[in-house]
């Protein structure tokens, strides 16, 4: 088979990730745990974009932070770049990805895949950030996220989630995961109305700094207009 696909990669689009405003509204635990600015707002973008996906029978993969609940990840007193409050422990309302997704509602509709399941010993050996890291834990631990996408024929994915680092040396999920992509040979899309930064500071240059990576910065709509063009083409 050709290698044409695209696949939609949602990245820890968590209920920990989201701010407590949105547990509050939907009268949910697990929200806020890490709270990211404006989090909720790519929700609509992401279930614009799976809708899309669904049309086209294009893979869906989501990754989720399943932290133990003890590991050098957590500290009492964080310091917010490799060190964070408790969140997102497996089996936890926190992990849960935010019940307004698409792949929430649907089952079967995207492939789940799990990562920081290990607790790290101290911040340099942490291993959760990553996408590429991230594996199917119905397959113990045989296909992971790349894997996955070469056994599909993808060849170009869309990135969207949480959360953005700065992009360059303190990247974290989203932007660690389009980064390693990128170097496994990947075409890779950050859609950067779907994807909000631990630090909105941080987001212009964490946008910056993977577009000058050759990463390209599209929309949610741009995207949309792209997967069309491809599949009249």
């Amino acid at each position: 088979m050709e290698k044409n696909n695209n696949a939609l990669i949602i990245v820890d689009a968590q209920r920990g990730f989201m701010p407590i405003s949105e547990g509050e509204r939907l009268e949910l635990p697990g929200f806020g745990e890490l709270g990211v600015e404006n989090g909720q707002a790519i929700i609509d973008p992401i279930n614009s974009l799976t809708e899309e996906f669904i049309r086209n029978h294009s893979p869906i993969a989501t990754t989720q932070d399943w932290h133990p609940r003890t590991t050098a990840h957590f500290s009492d007193q964080p310091n917010f770049v490799n060190t964070w409050p408790t969140h997102c422990v497996g089996g936890t309302p926190g992990a849960e990805l935010h019940p307004d997704l698409i792949v929430s509602r649907m089952a079967g509709v995207a492939t789940r895949f799990i990562k920081g399941d290990t607790a790290c010993q101290s911040p340099e050996d942490d291993d959760s950030y990553s996408g590429v890291l991230a594996y199917d834990p119905t397959t113990n631990h045989h296909i992971t996220l790349p894997l996955w996408l070469t056994q599909n024929h993808v060849d170009t994915v869309y990135t969207v989630g949480l959360a953005l680092g700065n992009g360059d040396e303190n990247k974290l999920c989203v932007d660690s995961t389009a980064a390693d992509l990128f170097e496994l040979g990947f075409n890779v899309n950050l859609v950067v109305d779907a994807a909000e930064a631990v630090m909105p500071e941080n987001r212009e240059r964490c946008f910056r700094s993977l577009g000058n990576r050759g990463i390209n910065l599209v929309t949610a709509a741009q995207a949309i207009e792209q997967l069309r063009q491809k599949v009249e083409a």
